[in-house]
């Protein structure tokens, strides 16, 4: 069995060997530099930039939800062609557009 056994990792070593580097790159053998400048260490706090939410009381749903609904003639979909739009001229609506529930 152990006879067998050399071939087969001597036929699987070999084409594995070929795709292995002759020579290690330059940029990894090169010593440092110590000409470089480095930045000096500062002391930074670990919460630094952290916002602070506390607990408040919940808002009306609706009134949030108008607040960033877009105003009228700000540049929203009045005025806009359903009729080439893919998907809005939907069969069994009756030519009307899916105004979602409303």
């Amino acid at each position: 069995m152990l006879n067998l056994l050399k071939p087969a990792v001597a036929l699987t070593a070999l084409p594995l060997a070929a795709c292995v580097p002759t020579a290690a790159p330059d940029w990894l053998v090169l010593p440092a530099n110590p000409a470089v400048a480095v930045r000096a260490p500062h002391y930074s706090a670990v919460t630094a930039g952290v916002a602070r939410y506390d607990v408040v009381d919940p808002k009306d749903w609706r009134e949030l939800n108008r607040a960033v609904t877009p105003k009228p003639g700000s540049g929203g979909m009045e005025g806009m062609d359903y009729s080439r739009m893919p998907g809005m001229n939907m069969p069994g609506m009756g030519g009307r557009r899916d105004t979602g529930g409303r």
